[in-house]
């Protein structure tokens, strides 16, 4: 359905939420594109600490069945909870006292008496909502409050969303919390055994000119065609390494490997694998991305970065940048070609690591929150202290 009826479709709805009661023990959550991310990170949380004995617990997704069959196998830890499909979740967002989202989103105004909190899903680089062309006009501020994970983001997440500085909460994304929690287990059947891992993860290519087979043909993964991916296959197997790249959620896979050390997932056979994105993430020695804002949550762990650039001002022109020169916020190295994708695998064998100093003055820049608890601390505020903090 076309977005702009289906904001004017929702507006009785802003009218409605405005009359209607709210449950002050009632949590409600919003995902349109899996049960992941900062809104998956905020439920757990929830559920690992006992909110579900003391609050009603609604989700509101696609994967509504498959839920309900998990907690039917598993009701202990779900007990309190109701998923829902995203239809049926409206009435009952209605009468939540606390909302949350990442993905998609009911454009329904918040009530006064409701705290609706969006979570998104990662500190731009590249230009989101109102700052992409075309859609300066479009309203996305249905929240309370917008996470900013530092007073450099501030300004432009309220550019991007419309929003006030009052709406803004500075706080760390409650998703990386779980790259500080210590999992030997998890940690050990990613890795498999290898003595270096590194996580390649590429960007979506939403490419204007051209469409999504354009996009999809931009994609960073050609590095590693031909006689030059056999190469670096080889040096990984040689030096007892794995290069395991993961397909962006929306990119259309486009890559049958054959390789023995790179390991290319498409998104649904990393969600059939199981585990977290974030799990890999804590695993990995070192990242590989282009534009992806999951660079900014990486430095917390402060291990080496490469980006790979070779499409930057195609990119830039089409896309856009939040800031007049990215490079200026890329502490790694940048990769162009085939040979540069290699020397930065082989530097991370050597164990070198050239661009610290700079990862690090970024990372202080980007994130104010570096402890693990962010999604304790986004809790406090808005559960406890009603967001004034």
């Amino acid at each position: 359905m076309n977005k702009d009826l289906l904001r004017k479709l929702f507006f009785p709805f802003s009218i409605l939420n405005k009359l209607i009661r709210k449950d002050e023990k009632r949590i409600f959550f919003y995902s349109n594109l899996g049960f992941r991310d900062n809104v998956r990170a905020v439920y757990d949380y929830m559920i690992d600490n006992g909110y579900n004995d003391r609050y009603q617990i609604i989700c509101a997704i696609n994967e509504w069945e498959e839920y309900r069959k998990q907690q039917d196998d598993d009701a202990s830890r779900h007990k309190g909870v109701t998923f829902v499909s995203p239809k049926k979740g409206i009435i009952k967002f209605l009468k939540a006292k606390y909302a949350f989202y990442s993905f998609g989103k009911y454009p329904i105004k918040p009530s006064k008496n409701q705290i609706v909190v969006n979570l998104w899903h990662g500190m731009p680089l590249k230009r989101i909502g109102n700052m992409e062309k075309g859609k300066e006009k479009i309203d996305y501020n249905y929240f309370t409050y917008l996470i900013s994970t530092s007073d450099y983001f501030t300004n432009i997440m309220m550019e991007s969303f419309s929003c006030s500085k009052e709406q803004i909460l500075i706080n760390g994304e409650p998703r990386n919390d779980i790259m500080f929690v210590e999992d030997i287990e998890i940690d050990s059947i990613l890795r498999e055994g290898a003595d270096k891992f590194i996580l390649w993860l590429p960007t979506y290519r939403d490419s204007t000119e051209g469409g999504s087979e354009a996009a999809n043909n931009d994609s960073p993964l050609h590095l590693i065609e031909g006689d030059k991916g056999n190469e670096i296959d080889s040096f990984l197997r040689a030096n007892n390494m794995i290069l395991f790249i993961k397909h962006h959620p929306l990119q259309r896979e486009m890559y049958n490997s054959s390789f023995t050390n790179i390991r290319i997932l498409s998104h649904k056979e990393f969600q059939d694998a199981g585990g977290s994105l974030y799990d890999y993430l804590r695993c990995a020695d070192a990242l590989i991305t282009d534009y992806s804002s999951v660079y900014f949550d990486y430095m917390l762990l402060d291990r080496p970065i490469a980006f790979v650039l070779d499409d930057i001002d195609k990119y830039g022109s089409n896309r856009g940048f939040v800031i007049e020169n990215p490079l200026d916020m890329m502490p790694g190295a940048n990769i162009h070609t085939e040979d540069e994708l290699l020397d930065f695998i082989v530097a991370i064998s050597e164990g070198r690591d050239e661009h610290r100093e700079l990862r690090h003055e970024i990372n202080n820049l980007v994130n104010k929150y570096q402890d693990g608890n962010s999604t304790k601390h986004l809790l406090d505020r808005i559960m406890r202290n009603e967001g004034k903090a």
